[in-house]
């Protein structure tokens, strides 16, 4: 990676050049310390020289922080996308079917607790992207802080509906299976009073 690379040249550079920096130095020390006839000379290379270091250290400092804005902002987009397609993927396997029965019923509503939990854990990176966009947002503007707001906004309406629907989901399996159980225990109800009916039928009338 670019990042990692240039990382990796600025410590090799920063030391390297500060070793011969410093040993340049010390030559031009003890020339003046010696009293040189060139003083004079070898002062002002020293300084032009300990200059042109500065600059080149100042350099290699603003080009870093350019690579890692620039990854930064990378790294965001691209977990911004991939968050957004796995939000909208859970999305599409949420079912629209509720069960013709209460066993039916029920294993789905038990489904639907498991696809809950497994929607939950997408909570994290949604939150993560969020916060990411309120710090960059911070550090661009013009274009690229819109670009920034839209992929954010896009993830957060996402993973709204998506709530929304799983939400919606759990009270229809909820109701499915309070009407599947009500209509059991109706059920139930007129076969025991059937069961009654027929005893009270089945004894001999009283002569």
């Amino acid at each position: 990676m670019l990042r990692d690379k240039f990382r990796e040249f600025s410590r090799d550079t920063s030391s390297i050049g500060q070793e011969r920096v410093d040993a340049v130095n010390g030559l031009a020390d003890a020339l003046i310390a010696a009293g040189h006839s060139e003083n004079a000379t070898v002062a002002e290379w020293k300084d032009g020289l300990n200059e042109a270091w500065a600059d080149l250290l100042e350099l290699i400092d603003t080009r870093s922080q350019m690579l890692a804005a620039s990854y930064e902002l990378h790294r965001f987009y691209h977990d911004a996308r991939e968050t957004l397609a796995q939000v909208q993927h859970k999305q599409k396997q949420l079912p629209e079917e509720v069960g013709r029965d209460l066993n039916t019923a029920e294993a789905m509503q038990r489904m639907h607790s498991a696809y809950e939990h497994d929607i939950q854990a997408l909570s994290t990176q949604v939150r993560q992207v969020q916060e990411d966009a309120a710090r960059l947002e911070k550090a661009y503007a013009g274009e690229k802080a819109a670009d920034i707001r839209r992929h954010e906004r896009a993830v957060s309406q996402a993973w709204a509906e998506l709530r929304g629907s799983s939400q919606g989901r759990r009270r229809l399996l909820l109701d499915t299976v309070d009407k599947f159980r009500f209509l059991r225990a109706v059920r139930d109800l007129l076969l025991w009073m059937d069961g009654v009916r027929l005893q009270i039928e089945g004894q001999e009338r009283p002569r």
